[in-house]
């Protein structure tokens, strides 16, 4: 295996030297930023990537070992997890009880522990690294997307490009005008939750035909039409952990920086503590080393198997390995929905014979026009359900109900906070309807 540094200015000109370099099958090791110079912390930040190729020649004795580096790196990732305690133990919480009047569920009053740092190792849990990831992520972002978001910031609202004709993102083709929003209560409420402009003179016109001039003129009456307009509209469809017959698998993807790694751990907590212990964890997140780490030591304190896989075969053999399990929750890298490669890459993975779920993971902070392309571009892969992260960070959650209703896809489950298990909400229509009509009910800790 032929081993590689490189160093660039941002993540985008970095892997372009690797392709380059060792072609499209070399392999991320590890990133980080460094300072030139001879200034120190005060110089110039250079991001340092190391990757490596298979050469065709034999492996040389002296040559890294790839199975004897994850053995190693499990083996530190066991001596770490042993200062944690367990997240889930006896006294969880039951399971949700469906029906017209379920609320969101209390969660346990324990806290995932911190993670301890290791020396020449960042992980996920470190402020600082979060945020150096969280500056090369907004690096790696494309021109084009640049672009539009300048656009929007200075107020030119246009259907996301390369869209099929007829489509455009929700809201944004024929927009509320300030003055119906003047002289039209009902309208100005349904765009104070968020609701897409198309869906809001909808919802609004069938209330005036529904509502009595007196009831139109009534806020609280108003407020639960639409409550009731929402929960009959909006598809939720969470997966039925219940059924025994057979494995499910599920697997999450999305863009980054949305919360996938954190958001499996909850499920995996969930069905461990409401169901069963016989779970997997697989991940093809290659990219991220820390997210690596940080899931391998989440199925250490959940003393869970994690499987890492870094090509379409590998994940099958896992799978294989793994058959007897009830549960398998597959994790996968972030990608840019523009990045076509990317995404072609991911199908490979998630082929539809191998009867995987395909959760998209969205971001509640995301602009809409961007949550439309985002949906659309991954949708190549097969998405099966949404789920919404962030919620607790927004002050309007109507993209909930405009995504859904857009695309038809239904939501499985809504996240509002970083605690696992806890911040993970089993949804129903009503309790989606209650958090589009109150957000504040979305704060965790209230």
């Amino acid at each position: 295996m032929q081993v590689k540094v490189f160093e660039a200015a941002d993540m985008a000109t970095g892997l372009k030297m690797v392709r380059q370099e060792l072609g499209p099958d070399a392999l991320i090791l590890s990133t980080r930023t460094i300072r030139s110079g001879k200034l120190g912390l005060l110089g110039r930040p250079i991001l340092e990537i190391t990757a490596a190729i298979d050469t065709p020649s034999p492996r040389a004795a002296s040559d890294p070992d790839p199975a004897a580096c994850r053995q190693a790196t499990a083996a530190g990732t066991s001596r770490r997890s042993k200062r944690f305690s367990r997240v889930v133990g006896a006294g969880s919480d039951p399971g949700i009880t469906y029906g017209p009047d379920a609320s969101v569920v209390e969660p346990p009053k324990g806290e995932i522990p911190g993670f301890d740092r290791v020396p020449g190792r960042p992980v996920a849990g470190d402020a600082a690294f979060r945020q150096e990831m969280d500056e090369l992520k907004n690096l790696v972002r494309d021109l084009a997307g640049d672009i539009a978001r300048i656009r929007m910031a200075a107020g030119e609202q246009r259907p996301a490009p390369e869209a099929p004709a007829g489509e455009t993102a929700a809201g944004l083709q024929n927009p509320l005008s300030a003055a119906s929003l003047q002289n039209d209560p009902l309208l100005a409420r349904l765009h104070a939750l968020g609701i897409a402009a198309d869906s809001a003179r909808t919802i609004a016109e069938f209330a005036r035909e529904s509502l009595t001039p007196e009831d139109l003129d009534n806020p609280e009456t108003v407020d639960a039409y639409f409550h009731t307009t929402i929960r009959e509209n909006i598809a939720v469809q969470p997966p039925d952990f219940s059924a025994s017959d057979r494995q499910r698998r599920v697997a999450l993807i999305g863009p980054t920086g949305v919360g996938k790694t954190t958001t499996l751990a909850k499920l995996a907590a969930h069905y461990l503590s409401r169901h069963s212990p016989s779970i997997a964890l697989i991940t093809i997140d290659t990219y991220r080393i820390a997210a690596v780490e940080q899931l391998k030591v989440y199925g250490e304190i959940m003393h869970l198997p994690v499987e890492v896989v870094i090509s379409p075969e590998q994940l099958e053999q896992a799978l294989q390995k793994h058959r007897d399990k009830e549960l398998v929750l597959i994790d996968t890298a972030g990608r840019s929905p523009r990045d076509a490669y990317c995404i072609e890459e991911l199908a490979a993975f998630l082929r539809s014979d191998l009867e995987i779920e395909k959760h998209l993971v969205l971001s509640a902070t995301t602009r809409e026009l961007e949550l439309t392309e985002t949906v659309r571009r991954f949708d190549q892969v097969g998405i099966n359900r949404l789920i919404f992260t962030k919620i607790d960070e927004c002050s309007q959650l109507g993209s909930l109900f405009n995504i859904q209703i857009q695309y038809g896809k239904p939501l499985s489950f809504v996240t509002n906070g970083q605690r696992v298990p806890e911040d993970l909400i089993e949804i129903t229509p009503a309790i989606v309807a209650s958090l589009i009509m109150s957000p504040q009910e979305g704060s965790p800790h209230d």
